[in-house]
């Protein structure tokens, strides 16, 4: 552990650190992933590490199948993962906050190289969260891929498997990238004819 990481664990010890990372997840991919594992790394003082997934549909990726996906991810990401549904993820990372006022609380959140959107948003989504939640910090994690997102990766779902497996994490086996996009990609309704 590095001189710094002890140092701050030192300051921290006698109290729970929990991270909390919400969002739609629609699919959950390699950029959400990331964010969670470079969170696990960079703070290893963290002792629990929630993840909100977002209630309704798009384009045809529900709630459960985010949350499956989740399920097959937690796995390379440790027991320190819990992976919650949730109405309201970012509304439920600051009720967390509020809640816990005796946990040090990290608001995770990520961000794409090179985004203006990505900063943009990050500054609406984390605004005054210090001075209403002072056990809360914000850690934002930023990727390098500036075209990863979840709406490029069900673009990429109507078009091919191959094109979708490049939008999740490169850990997973093979048998795991068919099985996620399995879980995702759209069902199609063949009507049969009566004869």
């Amino acid at each position: 552990m590095s001189l710094v990481n002890e140092l701050i664990k030192e300051l921290i010890d006698d109290k729970q650190v929990t991270a909390v990372y919400g969002g739609g997840f629609k699919p959950p991919i390699q950029g959400h992933f990331y964010v969670v594992k470079k969170a696990l790394e960079e703070f290893p003082e963290i002792d629990k590490f929630i993840i909100y997934v977002g209630g309704g549909v798009r384009d045809g990726i529900s709630q459960d199948e985010s949350l499956l996906v989740w399920n097959i991810y937690k796995k390379y990401l440790g027991d320190k993962i819990e992976i919650i549904p949730s109405k309201s993820p970012i509304g439920d990372v600051l009720r967390y906050g509020k809640n816990n006022p005796d946990e040090v609380v990290y608001f995770i959140i990520g961000g794409r190289e090179g985004r203006e959107d990505d900063v943009v948003d990050i500054a609406s989504r984390t605004k005054g969260v210090k001075e209403k939640y002072p056990n809360m910090e914000v850690k934002v994690l930023t990727t390098t891929d500036p075209e990863m997102s979840g709406t490029n990766a069900r673009k990429a779902l109507k078009v091919s498997e191959e094109e979708f497996i490049k939008y999740l994490p490169p850990q997973l086996t093979d048998e795991e990238k068919i099985e996620v996009y399995n879980l995702v990609s759209p069902v199609v309704k063949v009507d049969c004819l009566a004869e």
